[in-house]
């Protein structure tokens, strides 16, 4: 007789969970959240059949939506204000995903035949290669320079090679931090058949952006997320492209993917995020106070950082043991260093001004 587990998918074993440690109690500087907390009030319509007990323990809210209802499926409201907030109401389309990482899946399914390939630099953002694996994608790498610049003439022969269907380019990088070049990455969308798509999650700390080539290639997608400016539990992204694309796209979104009150209040930020660019200023200055500080330190190389987080390595001991001096010390950092590719590594996310300076004093005592 068989067993349940013998009709799951034979790559099972090799398939590995997203780990995310628990961050109760902890200095939290492991996931390049902003770090000042945005307490929303929303105001929903609830159904009469509530109890009066209920109602009492409801907050009163600001944010008007009716949750009896199903969200809005197409988003509009909010895609013809990211449209309109970034110039490109006549330029191209806008597709909404629960967080970038739906989009990343949905763009993969759109191109899932047995003979594409996906092409993207090493290291990168992980999500692009467990997409790729779970949809049994075929995935190619090409490792970065030391300094962690594009290998140019290796993408563009691997490129013409592969042919590839897809290419993820982070940008800035993740988990690097740093910006590349342009120019290699125009000659990149040049010489792809494929689609590239530029993943620029942290775009708005590094002030840099491909929007504006958006209308000269057919074959560019840029894809842009809530999370890091302050709004990661909302778990909202967004994608430009050319309208015929997007459209292909978006056949495979499951209904409804975008909740009411994300929408609500995604458009409401869309429309005024004053506030929202003056904290990521803040986090800007941290950052170079942050730097500054940790190239004081001895035995770490430290690697600039066009985001909102630092990459930097242990040149004496294990990164593990300073992983884990930090962790008993209740900050938690990501620990890169089972990557071969970043051996000694360790990726701090730029927190407040007091929580850096705890930082730095836990890690100067964690250098043994």
């Amino acid at each position: 007789m068989k067993k349940i587990t013998d009709f799951l998918r034979d790559d099972m074993d090799i398939l590995n969970e997203y780990e995310v440690l628990d961050s109760n109690g902890l200095v939290k500087l492991d996931a390049m959240e902003n770090p000042y907390d945005h307490e929303i009030s929303i105001k929903a319509n609830i159904p009469l059949s509530i109890d009066s007990q209920t109602l009492e323990n409801i907050d009163n809210f600001d944010v008007n939506v009716n949750i009896n209802r199903y969200p809005d499926a197409n988003c509009e409201n909010l895609r013809n204000s990211l449209l309109k907030k970034y110039s490109l109401e006549k330029k191209c389309d806008c597709i909404i995903g629960n967080g970038s990482d739906e989009l990343i899946q949905l763009i993969c399914m759109a191109f899932l035949k047995s003979d594409n390939t996906i092409l993207c630099p090493h290291p990168s953002f992980s999500m692009y290669k467990k997409i790729a694996q779970v949809l049994k994608l075929r995935f190619e790498e090409v490792p970065l320079r030391e300094n962690f610049s594009l290998n140019i003439s290796k993408m563009i022969e691997k490129i013409k090679e592969l042919d590839p269907a897809i290419i993820f380019l982070a940008y800035p990088n993740n988990p690097t931090g740093n910006l590349w070049s342009k120019d290699d990455i125009n000659l990149i969308i040049k010489e792809t058949n494929g689609i590239v798509v530029i993943d620029e999650a942290y775009g708005a700390f590094s002030g840099e952006s491909f929007l504006e080539e958006i209308n000269k290639f057919d074959n560019l997608l840029v894809m842009k997320t809530f999370s890091k400016v302050g709004l990661a539990g909302l778990r909202l992204g967004y994608l430009f492209g050319e309208s015929s694309i997007i459209k292909q796209i978006n056949k495979l979104r499951l209904p409804f993917n975008i909740n009411s009150i994300s929408q609500k209040i995604s458009e409401l930020y869309t429309e005024d995020s004053n506030f929202i660019n003056i904290q990521v200023k803040e986090i800007i200055k941290n950052r170079k106070l942050l730097f500054d500080m940790m190239k004081d330190i001895k035995d770490i190389e430290v690697y600039e950082s066009k985001t909102n987080f630092i990459l930097f390595k242990i040149l004496k001991g294990s990164a593990n043991d300073v992983f884990n001096r930090l962790l008993a010390d209740n900050i938690l950092v990501k620990n890169m260093s089972n990557s071969p590719s970043l051996n000694g590594c360790i990726r701090v996310t730029v927190g407040t001004k007091e929580e850096n300076d705890i930082f730095i004093q836990s890690l100067k005592k964690s250098i043994i």
